[in-house]
């Protein structure tokens, strides 16, 4: 491995990163039965009582007879090599590629346009490196050797890096028992076939997923088309090998062989140890379930196996009462609070990014099990999940408008729950308001969850003014589409003729009727764009009123209201904390390594899609002051420019987070390229 470091990023980097371990071939074969100490532990047992592991630590040694007539064997993942070759192989010629686009049902908005990993290696030139390309030890320096971020199976490496990289956005396990330390990831070489060793659990497999997302700090040029198609492979086959371990560890060997037997058999038990020492191990495929959740959306941009992945974590938990309270504490206690919420979260999430109905009662007076505890800030927790049930309330309120519109029904009913929507969440954005700011974005985690406190704040900020945002829209601005692919709850631009030579812009929906929507604007085929006209835009059309009640409020306020939403969105997002791999205090920003020009990318963004909420309000009302007040007077008032100048920083707040956590997650490219589609970019923005 060294040799691979060094060919990568120089001499003097090998002493910061570990090199990949090396398996060992035993000298005397194992024996035919351990004893329950050493299974656990997965060490080396020599079979005799007691065992000389026993005896080395202290331990009680106990053998217990196999009852299932032969050895449990473990079905192995399917090897790195193998999925490599899959992942670059050619379709049959018999095969025909699919020419129409992506289904709707599995990639909508977020994942559009993603290629397939059957599809990855499709040029020649490819295909060609990848047959000929001589090993990495016989390159020149100056050639480059695509690179990921991996942890091999070393258990506490990979927790060590959850803790910096995920936990302070999805804390799924309990409060680190220390300081995380400095992260030292191995580079693991596209061309490397030795030294390679897979994680073991189900839960190593999933986190060592995301961080293989990652850029290494090793990857000298971590963009190139290369190192982004070696680290999705390399993901893509850690994921896969996890929901294959969350199989094998409810395997029964004798089910194909004796069914009635292994019917019979209702041992349970897992000989293994522990990942987490605080984590029961029944948990640990939940865990994993809930993670693949964020992944598919995030990275594969799949939103029905996003939903899949957490309703089978939903399914799993309830199954072992996570939900319900418990009058037992135990030293798993804490962690079976957080697996329920997380878990919970993620359905939720779900049903929100995919605007459906929630798969089960989300206000269920089932639903006992206590919040889990942050020692920096106890009321973290519940204000977190009172902030992603408004928001999945205010989707539910987005689906049934829609609803009886389309039918136009009666629409009294709607009114009052918008009006219930915001009694409801306009106290709890002002009490967000309240919330101190004043933390360091690059503070290390520590014990006392401080990190996570405020990235749960952040989040809960982001969320109640997204549901505001999604309450208001269609009578601030009538749902007139302004992106080209369908994001979340947003209606998408219809196609562009082929002949057609120019955009045409937005008519403003400010022009409009103050309470009557414009039935022509939802089917306009024009599009905002970051240089808007000079004149006056062209008469608009007058529609006729429909004979529906007013909106319970003008389309001036609500108009208002998302505007200062978008606004606290854009300042949320800026709040965020950034991982901090190098686990000292430093200034903003940090960097992936001393050599990288990334900075370190936020994970588990699940809940991008209210960037794309913040930007429709703020793209709106951009639009709405070039129409009134155009550049071209030249006489507009200071306050005409002020507000121009703050809808153009909350745009590129928002193009910055989506830009960073592109950096890990392929995904969200394409939300940020349709907000960058429609801002004045600085000529030096993203240098």
């Amino acid at each position: 491995m060294a040799e691979v470091v060094d060919a990568v990023n120089g001499a003097d980097a090998s002493s910061r990163f570990s090199a990949a371990p090396t398996r060992k071939k035993f000298a005397v074969p194992p024996v035919k039965i351990a004893c329950l100490s050493c299974r656990a532990s997965r060490t080396r047992c020599n079979g005799e009582h007691p065992c000389a592991s026993c005896v080395t630590k202290d331990r009680d040694c106990v053998y217990k007879p196999s009852r299932r007539g032969g050895p449990r064997i473990r079905k192995k993942s399917r090897p790195l090599s193998d999925y490599h070759e899959l992942a670059t192989a050619l379709p049959p010629k018999t095969e025909e590629l699919p020419q129409n686009g992506l289904l709707v049902e599995e990639y909508i908005g977020p994942g559009a346009g993603l290629k397939s990993l059957m599809d990855v290696y499709q040029d020649s030139d490819a295909i060609y490196d990848h047959l000929f390309q001589s090993p990495v030890e016989d390159l020149s320096f100056n050639v480059h050797v695509p690179v990921a971020r991996s942890y091999g199976n070393d258990d506490r490496a990979i927790l060590n890096a959850y803790y910096i990289w995920i936990h302070p956005y999805f804390p799924i396990l309990p409060p680190p028992e220390q300081v995380p330390t400095l992260d030292q990831p191995f580079a693991l070489s596209e061309n490397q076939s030795e030294g390679f060793q897979e994680p073991l659990s189900a839960i190593s497999l999933s986190i060592s997923a995301i961080l293989a997302l990652i850029p290494c700090p090793l990857d000298p040029n971590p963009s190139s088309e290369g190192s982004i198609r070696w680290r999705r492979t390399y993901s893509q086959f850690l994921a896969k090998a996890a929901l294959e371990s969350i199989e094998n560890e409810h395997e029964r060997p004798e089910s194909s062989v004796e069914p009635s037997r292994a019917l019979d058999d209702s041992d349970d038990e897992m000989f293994r140890e522990k990942f987490h020492s605080q984590v029961p191990l029944e948990l640990e495929s939940i865990i994993a379930l809930d993670l693949l959740s964020v992944y598919e959306y995030a990275q594969r941009g799949n939103l029905k196996k996003m939903r899949a992945r957490a309703g089978a974590a939903l399914v799993a938990a309830m199954s072992l009462f996570l939900h319900k309270i418990s009058d037992v504490e135990d030293e798993y206690s804490e962690a079976r609070r957080r697996v329920w919420w997380m878990t919970y979260i993620c359905v939720c999430q779900g049903s929100i990014v995919s605007n459906t109905p929630p798969t089960f009662e989300i206000f269920s007076s089932s639903y006992t099990a206590k919040y889990p505890t942050i020692q920096a800030d106890p009321q973290a927790w519940p204000t977190f999940v009172r902030a992603q049930q408004a928001i999945l309330a205010a989707t539910q309120f987005v689906i049934d408008f829609n609803k009886v519109r389309k039918a136009g029904a009666d629409m009294t009913r709607i009114y009052n729950r918008m009006r219930e929507l915001e009694a409801l969440l306009e106290p709890l954005i002002t009490q967000t308001e309240s919330w101190p700011a004043n933390y360091l974005l690059t503070q290390p985690v520590d014990r006392s969850e401080a990190v996570l406190a405020n990235a749960l704040r952040c989040m809960a900020r982001i969320k109640l003014n997204s549901a505001r945002i999604k309450v208001h829209r269609y009578c601030a601005f009538f749902d007139i589409a302004v992106f080209t692919s369908k994001h979340c709850d947003l209606a998408s631009l219809p196609k562009m003729e082929p002949d057609s030579s120019e955009p045409q812009r937005l008519q403003a929906c400010c022009m409009t009727t103050l309470h009557s929507p414009p039935s022509a604007c939802s089917h306009s085929t024009g599009s905002l764009s970051p240089g808007t006209s000079d004149s006056p835009s062209p008469q608009v059309i007058s529609y006729e009123q429909p004979t529906l009640p007013e909106f319970p409020f003008s389309r001036h306020e609500s108009s208002r209201i998302c505007l200062k939403a978008a606004l606290n969105i854009a300042a949320s997002f800026d709040a965020m904390p950034y991982p901090n791999p190098t686990g000292e205090y430093c200034e903003t920003p940090i960097y992936l390594g001393s050599r990288s020009t990334f900075i370190t990318p936020r994970t588990m963004p699940s809940f991008a899609c209210c960037a794309m909420q913040c930007s429709y309000a703020l793209l709106m009302v951009k639009d709405r002051i070039e129409t009134i007040y155009p550049r071209s007077n030249g006489s507009n008032s200071i306050l005409v420019d002020n507000l121009r100048d703050r809808l153009q920083q909350g745009l590129l707040s928002v193009l910055a987070t989506l830009e960073n956590y592109a950096t890990a997650f392929e995904a969200l490219g394409g939300m940020r390229d349709q907000i960058r589609d429609k801002v004045d970019l600085p000529f030096n923005f993203g240098a």
